[in-house]
């Protein structure tokens, strides 16, 4: 493949040269003019080998994944220019056949909040909503959470964990979170949450939340 492209260069140079030479050389603007003209069709090829980037004129609002450890992934998106992303955990959550069924992210609380983190959670619409989201760490207490509404994305739960249930968390191997579909109320569908990385990526989390509100007390 190098080779090619290489010897494609080197041809082409070779032929551009040739065109040169071969004009009339009596005064510098005629010659000049005649590179330019021969160089346009050769100067446009290699723009579309070799394209520029081309900077984006609005990034707000925009997501990209700073950090990945384990089992989640560190989203932030971008809020403006000078100012620190709005960030958080995320993980999709796979069913038993490994299709894609929910979507769980956490944020970092303030220091004057009473949760620690803040969890939400979006199951897809046709959700029973009136059997809630459970939710148990390893073979711990199981917690259950009202559905707060759903959108054209799914249906989402808003919940905070205190101090101690996110302890658990970081101790844990997985979490389940259970949720019943309308078409069949009979059949909770549990989705295994990995907590492999938990841990590493809370720390992250909340090592940037702190920056973000030191800078902001300044």
């Amino acid at each position: 493949m190098h080779k090619i492209l290489l010897t494609s260069l080197f041809a082409l140079s070779l032929s551009t040269g040739t065109a040169v030479f071969s004009q009339d050389t009596t005064t510098e603007t005629t010659t000049t003019q005649t590179t330019t003209t021969q160089a346009s069709p050769d100067a446009a090829a290699e723009d579309q080998t070799f394209p520029v980037a081309q900077a984006e004129e609005n990034q707000i609002g925009k997501d990209f994944i700073k950090e990945e450890h384990g089992d989640w992934k560190v989203l932030c998106t971008i809020v403006g220019e000078g100012k620190a992303p709005n960030c958080r955990l995320l993980q999709i959550l796979d069913d038993a056949n490994g299709g894609s069924v929910a979507e769980l992210s956490i944020i970092a609380l303030s220091s004057k909040a009473q949760a620690e983190a803040g969890v939400n959670f979006v199951s897809p619409l046709g959700t029973l909503l009136t059997s809630q989201l459970s939710m148990r760490v390893d073979s711990g207490q199981v917690k259950r959470y009202p559905f707060s509404w759903c959108e054209a994305q799914g249906c989402v739960v808003r919940f905070g964990l205190t101090k101690a249930e996110l302890g658990n968390l970081k101790k844990g191997n997985v979490a389940v979170m259970t949720i019943v579909a309308a078409a069949a109320p009979k059949t909770p569908l549990a989705l295994n949450v990995s907590l492999k990385g938990f841990t590493a990526a809370w720390n992250t989390l909340k090592e940037m939340r702190a920056t973000k509100d030191a800078a902001a007390a300044e």
